[in-house]
């Protein structure tokens, strides 16, 4: 099996940020702090209504979900790649540290902190056949 190139990595790594900011960045409207339920709804519709879109030149958010658990579920693509030439492992080993460090220090993501989400990566291939899930919980990032 062919494993991820570091370039690719770095490229989804980029994902681990905008993720938190909507499909295109904007934070133009940012939310109020404690972030209740509410607030993760209106958020994810947001999120929602701009999507789908590239996030990166290798990467797609599709949607965000917010499950009937309170999780904010993200599911992403990666159009131009097969997921058989993926190492998956090596691929969730890199991302979950590179996540767990933007939540834990940018400031940009103290609502994430605050509000005790869980959040659900999936990752698929271009056929939309699954690559990885994982999950960040609260104990991961605080």
């Amino acid at each position: 099996m062919k494993t991820f190139h570091p370039s690719d990595i770095l490229s989804i790594l980029l994902i681990s940020i905008l993720f938190l900011t909507g499909c295109t960045g904007n934070r133009d409207a940012e939310l109020p702090l404690p972030w209740v339920p509410q607030d993760l709804e209106e958020a994810t519709k947001k999120i929602n209504d701009k999507c789908p879109e590239m996030v990166d030149p290798k990467t797609r958010l599709d949607s965000v979900l917010l499950s009937d658990e309170g999780e904010l579920v993200y599911y992403y693509t990666l159009p131009n790649r097969d997921g058989q030439a993926i190492d998956a492992i090596a691929f969730e080993a890199y991302l979950i540290p590179e996540i767990i460090e933007n939540v834990r220090y940018s400031p940009r993501l103290s609502m994430h902190r605050d509000s005790s989400v869980t959040m659900v990566f999936n990752y698929r291939d271009r056929a939309g056949e699954p690559i990885v899930t994982f999950s960040l919980h609260p104990n991961q990032y605080r």
